[in-house]
Formats: C-alpha cells, structure tokens, sequence
C-alpha cells in the first residue's frame, strides 16, 4: 500500500541529498533510515537476516490488507 505526504521543496531537496548520502535507493528507505539513527534502533531488530530482499508493495499490500 503506499501512502502520499504533502512536504516543501526543501524537504524533498534534503531527502534526495540524504539519499545519496545514505545510499539508499528510495525516499522510503531514507525516511526509515533518519529514524533508525533518530531512535538508535539496532539493525537486529529488522530481522535476523538483513541480507535478505525487502518485501515488494505488492507482497506488503497482501500482508497488511485491513
């Protein structure tokens, strides 16, 4: 399922830097990321194999339909 925010320019500009920074390769991992660092979550609590695929939009919607 994917969800549109509202944000200033600005804010798109900072994430797109932050992207390349991060090396992640979407706004959503980035925005996860910042909150990874803002809430010092270990990676461990992601799993115990983060080298594993992300789920696709697809498989997410399947799993969280209400």
């Amino acid at each position: 399922m994917t969800t549109t925010i509202a944000v200033r320019e600005s804010t798109v500009q900072l994430l797109n830097r932050l992207k390349k920074e991060f090396g992640t390769t979407s706004l959503d991992e980035t925005i996860i990321k910042i909150v990874q660092k803002v809430e010092g979550l270990p990676k461990s609590r992601f799993g115990s194999q983060p080298k594993l695929k992300s789920f696709t939009e697809k498989e997410r919607a399947q799993f969280h339909e209400l």
